[in-house]
């Protein structure tokens, strides 16, 4: 009785083995896998959208933290150029095209008693 179970597993397991379907499961994935992953599979390459962090202001100077990177204005950040750092939002140009980000946040400087 012990024999059924033993046989059907090793049957599966010959089966996938011999369909070439043993992936190393430790193995990091392709390029092309994490693209199918994140439906990005089409061959175009997709942009990320960057992730303002937080925003430092001082006489001096003015730092924007997008994904983990310390920026002023004038650096770029890949292909994308820091153009404005203001209270609350940072204006990006790339390839032409302007990205506004921004920081949401539920402070305000009214006394609303909260």
């Amino acid at each position: 009785m012990r024999m059924i179970p033993l046989m059907f597993t090793l049957a599966l397991a010959s089966t996938a083995f011999a369909q070439g379907e043993t992936r190393d499961p430790t193995r990091p994935p392709t390029d092309a896998e994490i693209a199918a992953w994140f439906g990005n599979g089409s061959g175009e390459e997709q942009r990320a959208p960057f992730r303002l962090q937080s925003i430092l202001l001082a006489p001096e100077r003015r730092i924007a933290i997008i994904d983990g990177q310390r920026l002023r204005e004038g650096e770029r950040l890949g292909d994308a150029e820091i153009r404005v750092i203001e209270p609350g939002r940072v204006v990006l140009v790339r390839a032409g095209e302007t990205i506004e980000l921004n920081i949401d946040t539920h402070l305000t400087n009214d006394n609303d008693g909260f």
